[in-house]
């Protein structure tokens, strides 16, 4: 079965976000203890989201060249479906970074507090639930289409 214009662009997307930011956040991971947001972060993230969107236009701009893209009803429902499912993953990805905050109060001098609370791991932790509700919201998408909106 071909796949339709809507399910390539999801498709392309979800495979650009997952090797640029898997990459963004397994460089990350190597600083995490660090207490402060490192400068060449601070550039692995601006670089991160340029070539995202390098990534993201010439590929959407190959796609449209080839097909016309339609949109109707069912893409309408099948878009707001997955918006729902994708505040739902960040709302509870923010309930977390709230809860880590809230932990690293309660245990003051402790080892932990060190590592939960710091400026660079929260900052982290939002661009990572940001990333995941994104990540959501296109798979759900892509099983929407495959199964039919119901």
């Amino acid at each position: 079965m071909e796949m339709s214009y809507q399910e390539k662009s999801i498709t392309g997307s979800l495979i650009a976000m997952l090797l640029v930011y898997g990459y963004y956040f397994a460089a990350v991971l190597r600083h995490l203890g660090e207490p402060e947001l490192v400068g060449s972060t601070l550039g692995r993230l601006i670089l991160a989201v340029i070539v995202l969107v390098v990534i993201e236009i010439i590929y959407h701009i190959a796609l449209s060249a080839a097909a016309k893209p339609e949109k109707d009803e069912r893409d309408v429902i099948i878009e707001l479906k997955a918006y729902r499912n994708a505040y739902f993953a960040y709302g509870a990805g923010a309930f977390f970074v709230v809860a880590c905050v809230i932990a690293a109060g309660l245990m003051r001098d402790s080892a932990a507090t060190r590592i939960i609370a710091t400026p660079f791991l929260l900052v982290n932790f939002v661009l990572l639930f940001m990333v995941l509700a994104e990540l959501v919201k296109l798979v759900s998408q892509l099983r929407y289409y495959s199964r039919g909106v119901r």
